[in-house]
């Protein structure tokens, strides 16, 4: 269907107007939130979640060395939707108000996105005096949206050692009562989802605690601890480079699934796409359970190494339904049925989703039809009684 005539959103306190979602947009909205409202508890749990990273860098700071790498006007058609431009040179990306995060939501919803990862950050500044606190700023937002419940969340958090217990017990604190939040992931039965960057090369479970011995039993108090506010069984992945770093990761500290924060391939996202599946199953090969990984793209200003490695919305389609059928081929080893994409806003480096100044919600259309096909080829869900006016059961 051809796109029609593009109508206003206009957003409450928001300072400027965002050109936004077609009718087909529209229609997606209505037809995801019927859809929703249609299925029991059991049928949704069937659904495969796609999510989504974010990595929130995009707010005011002296020194945001991200929103500076977005400067130059070759960039400027990545910009995400709520960035300023000022000059050839100079822009403005600031997606930590209130109306911003409340239309991410509903481009994610209409896109077929079914929940953000959001990484979680210690309050700190760093030696270039960038403050990692304010990569909270986004998430804290959308836990304040009115529409939170639109689209689900969960959280990437750094098993880091610290030499302050009251910090680490805060910072748990924090992530167990956000878990009682009705937006928060659930997998596998109910089990909220919690990811853990074992990322570098070197972040074994010696390094970051010390022992595996240790790191199995902060493991386990954090599970105890999640259990005892009456939450299921916590669903914990490793995000690793390798399989056999996120395996070794899984089995010595007792995580349940491995996956990956990205995947690397060229020289063009076709490559990058064969990495992801290389990866999946190499995931599998170690006997862990997997939650494939997905790649929006790579490449930017951030690495220096230009756009060779952005999809066409053909291309990315592709990438899409190449990760179900691989959950529907491996159903044992992808028991949690969801998948995980780099990224929803890691602009400057090259993975995104969120609609951007150049192609819109392009992106987010060819999920949206991947998304679509499937329910379509689907056997229809029975309608619940209790479907009629109710709220959309996610």
């Amino acid at each position: 269907m051809a796109p029609s005539r593009l109508v206003q959103c206009q957003i409450l306190n928001q300072e400027h107007e965002v050109k936004m979602l077609t009718n087909d947009w529209v229609k997606a909205l209505f037809a995801a939130a019927v859809m929703c409202g249609s299925l029991s508890l059991a049928e949704a749990s069937e659904r495969v979640a796609i999510g989504a990273i974010r990595w929130d860098a995009w707010f005011a700071d002296a020194v945001n060395p991200y929103e500076k790498n977005l400067a130059d006007k070759q960039w400027h058609g990545r910009l995400p939707f709520y960035a300023k431009i000022i000059s050839d040179n100079q822009v403005e990306v600031r997606g930590d108000t209130q109306a911003a995060v409340d239309q991410e939501i509903a481009y994610a919803k209409a896109g077929g996105i079914d929940y953000w990862a959001f990484l979680y950050y210690r309050e700190g500044i760093r030696n270039d005096r960038f403050n990692h606190g304010y990569m909270n700023r986004a998430r804290r937002l959308y836990l304040t949206s009115q529409h939170k419940s639109d689209v689900n969340f969960c959280l990437i958090v750094n098993p880091r050692r610290t030499t302050d217990p009251h910090i680490m017990d805060t910072e748990i604190n924090e992530w167990i009562a956000m878990m009682q939040e009705p937006s928060y992931q659930k997998v596998a039965g109910d089990r909220p989802l919690l990811y853990f960057m074992f990322w570098n090369p070197n972040s074994t479970a010696e390094r970051l605690f010390g022992s595996v011995e240790k790191g199995r039993a902060y493991m386990d108090k954090l599970r105890k601890r999640i259990m005892e506010t009456g939450q299921k069984n916590p669903y914990f992945v490793a995000l690793s480079q390798k399989p056999e770093i996120g395996a070794a990761a899984a089995e010595g500290v007792g995580l349940d699934a491995i996956s990956a924060y990205t995947s690397w391939g060229g020289p063009e996202y076709a490559g990058i796409c064969d990495s992801c599946v290389k990866n999946w199953n190499g995931m599998k090969a170690t006997g862990k359970k997997v939650i494939p990984n997905l790649v929006a793209g790579w490449g930017g200003p951030r690495d220096g190494k230009g756009d060779t490695k952005q999809p066409t919305p053909t291309e990315l389609a592709t990438h899409v339904r190449s990760a179900f059928n691989w959950i529907d081929a491996n159903a044992e080893a992808a028991e949690a049925k969801t998948m995980l994409f780099y990224a929803w806003n890691e602009v400057d480096e090259g993975g995104w989703l969120v609609p951007d100044k150049g192609q819109g919600t392009a992106k987010l259309d060819a999920i949206r039809r991947v998304v679509e096909e499937r329910r379509q080829a689907s056997p229809q869900p029975k309608r619940s009684s209790a479907a009629a006016g109710t709220s959309p059961i996610r």
